[in-house]
């Protein structure tokens, strides 16, 4: 508007700006900042409540403040409000005031960590703190690019003091941390590494927090060190590798004995988790915040595919869970099937019954199993479900469908995928014609699926034989949903298929899943296929 650009032009030509801005803006250079790191024209703007954050995260308008200076981490990311790490005011005469105006402008704003004022004669920091509060730190001058800007609560944290996020905040974090490790980390360079890394950091974090639900007065563990990075590296590296020795079932991977992060980002990830409390949150919630981790595991080049959230409910409420069904998805990726028939499992039984909500998610945790090849995928679901509730998670890392391999490389899957020990299958397994299951293979496990009529084996692809081995882990009488391409059951090719299905299952239903729900991850036409155990 006219007005706002003659007080902008303006602010540039008087005195606060020529004796304050410009002086602060030589002395970050001196001190080893790039005059691209910082932005001052036109002025940064700070969302005014969290539904206007909440605006801003969506690309649409926001009511905001404008901010005297901003400064970012990185030149590239210099219009992006995740980048932000300092905000400089240099408006209000009195120096109480200016740390005022610094508290609620770093409040909204989730990724500063922290407040700088100045009038010209004195300054003072406000730094951002785990538990929400705010440090001061009177004529200390601009801070220098190795400066650690993440420091401990004054108290330290007791679960008490633990927040729930709110509106989706928790998927911004998320989102953050990941971007933050991908451009930063110095030792986790491959996005594979990168990714597992937060997961491990995750599961400690809330292990950390279910350990301090029983004394809720006491310190957490998962919390900054009072001695700097140094000091948090090393409690939470000695923390991961308690954890590792307690549940070698999760932490298969011989690499996982160590976190494979470089001190600053395990601090920055600390910082940013170690306030929030992550067990108490909706399961919804939680559920939707980690799919920014499941979307950046997507190997397509392996048939993996997102499951849209959309399809996943309606999947699991046409199979009509009941809670004395036992559900297992076989190739569960990072849990979309089990998340939800937990949520379902739980309703029924908090609705039909006076049981307590945590006894009724233990019951259900009871019922819900999940097998994935690929580790991280496994650390992502059981980090989802520890959130979710206090009983136990049995989501194994392994091949379900190589059942010769199984008491050598994954002798933890015998009794948990023994045949006839499920009601339900649900599931969304690997597909393409570059994912088969060998002759060798088949005939090794005797997949009659891949046995032709003369007996001899054939390569198959991978999403067929996990009919067989649905088949085989059904009780008679069990649900089977699967979501496999259409041309399966249509194509010449595949013409014994019917046949094979005609004395196993009784086909129950047949729903259209729309091309554009896979759109950006799968282009092949997929129906959800309902089939009962004959």
């Amino acid at each position: 508007m006219p007005g706002e650009n003659t007080d902008y032009n303006r602010t540039l030509s008087g005195p606060e700006h020529q004796q304050v801005r410009l002086p602060i803006i030589e002395e970050l250079a001196k001190a080893g900042w790039s005059r691209d790191q910082v932005r001052w024209q036109p002025e940064w703007r700070v969302p005014k409540s969290p539904h206007d954050a909440a605006q801003r995260e969506g690309g649409k308008s926001f009511a905001s403040w404008p901010v005297d200076l901003a400064l970012f981490d990185d030149a590239a990311h210099v219009d992006d409000w995740q980048h932000v790490v300092v905000l400089f005011e240099f408006k209000a005469p009195q120096l109480e005031q200016g740390i005022s105006q610094l508290e609620i402008y770093l409040a909204r704003e989730p990724r500063a960590k922290l407040g700088y004022w100045t009038n010209g004669q004195e300054n003072v920091r406000v730094y951002k703190l785990p538990d929400g509060n705010f440090k001061h730190q009177r004529n200390r001058g601009v801070p220098k690019p190795a400066e650690q800007l993440e420091l401990p609560s004054e108290k330290p944290l007791t679960y008490d003091d633990l927040s729930v996020p709110q509106n989706g905040s928790l998927r911004s974090v998320f989102k953050r941390l990941l971007d933050a490790v991908v451009a930063r980390d110095s030792r986790a360079t491959r996005s594979e590494t990168q990714l597992n890394e937060l997961c491990n950091l995750l599961l400690l974090k809330i292990e950390s927090d279910k350990s301090a639900q029983a004394s809720p007065s006491e310190p957490v563990q998962f919390q900054l060190a009072a001695g700097g990075e140094a000091e948090t590296a090393k409690k939470i590296r000695g923390m991961f590798a308690d954890l590792t020795r307690f549940q070698p079932d999760v932490f298969t991977d011989p690499n996982d004995a160590d976190l494979d992060l470089d001190d600053h980002s395990i601090q920055d990830v600390v910082y940013e988790l170690s306030g929030l409390n992550l067990v108490d949150m909706r399961p919804e919630a939680i559920s939707s915040a980690f799919q920014v981790f499941r979307r950046a595991n997507l190997k397509a080049g392996e048939g993996q595919y997102f499951t849209p959230q959309r399809v996943i409910e309606a999947a699991v409420r046409l199979m009509e869970i009941t809670p004395s069904d036992k559900v297992i998805d076989p190739a569960c990726g990072t849990g979309g099937f089990l998340v939800e028939s937990f949520l379902s499992v739980t309703e029924l039984i908090r609705s039909s019954s006076d049981m307590a909500d945590a006894a009724a998610r233990a019951r259900a945790h009871r019922q819900i199993y999940g097998v994935d090849k690929d580790a991280i995928n496994v650390k992502l679901a059981r980090a989802i479900m520890l959130s979710l509730g206090d009983g136990p998670v049995n989501i194994h890392a392994g091949d379900s469908i190589r059942e010769d391999r199984w008491e050598r490389d994954y002798p933890h899957l015998l009794k948990p995928l023994a045949d006839e020990s499920f009601t339900v299958v649900l599931t969304n397994p690997p597909f393409g014609q570059g994912l088969k299951v060998s002759s060798v293979e088949a005939r090794r496990n005797k997949y009659t699926i891949a046995q032709r009529e003369n007996g001899q084996y054939r390569a198959l692809e991978i999403g067929l034989v996990f009919l067989e081995r649905a088949h085989r882990l059904l009780v008679s009488g069990g649900r089977l949903g699967i979501i496999l391409p259409e041309t399966y059951f249509f194509s010449a090719t595949y013409n014994w298929l019917p046949k094979w299905l005609e004395s196993r299952f009784i086909l129950r239903g047949v729903v259209n899943i729309p091309m554009e729900a896979f759109q950006g991850f799968c282009r092949a036409k997929t129906n959800l296929y309902v089939f009962e155990k004959r």
